[in-house]
């Protein structure tokens, strides 16, 4: 144990917090060895339009109609780029912006700048503006346009939150991240945002793909309610290799129902390493947790709590972090709301260093509470859920038949398929037409398998117990035949009436209860 501490420790002190020095903001955060660039650029999807070709009053709209997606990116950079360094004050403005090189008014920027200190004033009380100037002016860890490093990196993407995500998408890109945020100006229900998040999403991972930025390893986060739809993402997008939401409300009352009414939600659906990060006392409030720690089961997942008394939503935000070190407006409690923002960051970057590139270290690290040593214990815990295995779908099903065989493939199936209600194997035409395409192959044993196992999971079906019965016919089995045409009759006997297929469903059955050949 002594050892492994050591090298814990050793890898924590590795990371090389870079400019702590001039700005407090990254003092005990875990700044990583890169220097940190920052981009904001617009691309277009040609497969999409974002507005209709005629407008309201019936006149042709002009210009360019196709669909525009700017990201915000976060990369690690060449060192001692010539790039301009960012302060705190362009993040509160740089959302109005579709380049790093455009530019925009004294007045835009200010009007920016006295909306986002009203907001944190009406959070958090009143500051003078000799605080609110230290902070807006407080120089970041990015630098505007900066070189990359020419190499892919493992890609984090989201949905844009101005500010709010900015210090800690700058602490994952200098831990070697790509990390790409998509302004959305896209309003109402989670389930229909989620309708133009995730293709947007899905379009820029290949995007930055075929630019040759990004490998393979993908994950998804967000804070706030920009946390839904990359948990609706997770669920279905098979790229997606990690996911997080931060303070997200996603199974609190009503929220949670928003969530649920997308067609894209199905907790059996995520099969990729979830981290839950939110305060113990709104967990209090998660009236549907049981979606996350009893329906997700396919998932390992990670629910980390922050006891920090009375933390404030926007606590896990860049907007109350900056306050407890700048605005003077916290209290006696500064302290600890500073540490437990911290405290979400280190896990987050840990756990995507774990589940992304696969760091040994880091996957001991955000299991082992006892490791993070420099924060009090008492304001956070930290549970770990391991993830079952679901039942194998109708191609993962084949799949195994054709390289291991149908004894292996039915016992994989009979071991996890009673708790894998979502499967699609549970639907009867699936496994009758999969038990097809092998008895025409002449694959009798295969056949006669899947048909069983159809039979198992639907008793009452006497369709399926024809299949099965022609697949011993034509495997030459005579007896188990007719044992299965006896049992075709006998639920077809118990019906009132019969239907039209149900009575050609008799006939076949009394055939082979006839038949010697």
């Amino acid at each position: 144990m002594l050892v492994t501490r050591l090298v814990l420790i050793f890898f924590l002190g590795s990371l090389q917090v870079v400019y702590a020095q001039h700005n407090p903001i990254y003092d005990h955060l875990p700044v990583g060895k890169y220097d940190v660039g920052f981009r904001i650029f617009t691309v277009i999807d040609g497969s999409r339009v974002e507005r209709s070709a005629i407008n309201y009053l019936g006149e042709k709209n002009t210009g360019d109609l196709r669909k525009k997606i700017t990201i915000h990116l976060w990369y690690p950079c060449q060192k001692h780029s010539d790039g301009r360094r960012l302060q705190y004050a362009d993040y509160c403005f740089n959302d109005r912006l579709h380049a790093s090189t455009d530019s925009l008014s004294s007045e835009i920027k200010n009007n920016q700048l006295a909306s986002a200190r009203r907001s944190v004033e009406n959070w958090f009380g009143k500051t003078s503006d000799q605080n609110w100037n230290d902070l807006i002016h407080s120089p970041m860890l990015a630098q505007a346009e900066a070189e990359p490093i020419k190499t892919q990196w493992p890609l984090l993407i989201g949905i844009l939150r101005p500010v709010s995500t900015a210090i800690t998408n700058e602490i994952l890109a200098s831990n070697g991240f790509i990390v790409a945020m998509i302004h959305s100006e896209i309003t109402g229900p989670f389930s229909e945002t989620a309708l133009t998040h995730i293709p947007d999403m899905q379009y820029v991972i290949s995007w930055l793909q075929r630019a040759g930025m990004v490998n393979e390893e993908i994950g998804t986060f967000g804070f706030s309610g920009s946390g839904f739809s990359q948990v609706l993402f997770a669920m279905r997008d098979f790229r997606v290799k990690a996911l997080a939401d931060i303070e997200s409300g996603i199974y609190m009352n009503e929220l949670f129902q928003a969530l649920a009414l997308s067609n894209y939600y199905n907790p059996a659906k995520l099969r990729v390493p979830f981290l839950h990060i939110f305060s113990l006392d709104l967990s209090k409030q998660e009236k549907f947790i049981n979606e996350f720690e009893d329906k997700t089961i396919f998932s390992r997942r990670y629910r980390l709590l922050l006891n920090q008394p009375k933390l404030h939503h926007w606590d896990f935000a860049a907007e109350g972090f900056t306050a407890s070190i700048f605005l003077g407006n916290r209290g006696e409690e500064k302290n600890n709301i500073r540490a437990s923002y911290e405290i979400a960051c280190t896990y987050l970057l840990y756990y995507f260093e774990a589940e992304l590139k696969k760091d040994s270290r880091a996957a001991q690290f955000i299991r082992d509470k006892s490791l993070l040593t420099n924060f009090p214990g008492r304001l956070w815990d930290i549970k770990y859920y391991d993830a079952l295995k679901p039942a194998p779908n109708r191609d993962e099903l084949e799949y195994i038949i054709r390289a291991r065989g149908i004894d292996s493939a039915l016992q994989m199936v009979n071991r996890t398929i009673l708790r894998d209600s979502t499967d699609n194997i549970w639907e009867w035409y699936v496994l009758n037409t999969l038990g097809y395409d092998f008895l025409n192959e002449g694959n009798y044993p295969a056949a006669i398998g899947i048909f069983k196992l159809n039979t198992e999971l639907h008793p009452d079906d006497p369709n399926l117990f024809d299949s099965l019965a022609e697949a011993y016919e034509r495997a030459g089995d005579l007896d188990n035949m007719k044992k299965t045409a006896g049992l075709v009759l006998s639920l077809l006997a118990a019906k009132p009436t019969l239907n039209a297929n149900e009575k050609g469903l008799q006939s076949n059955a009394e055939k082979r209860m006839k038949s010697n050949h």
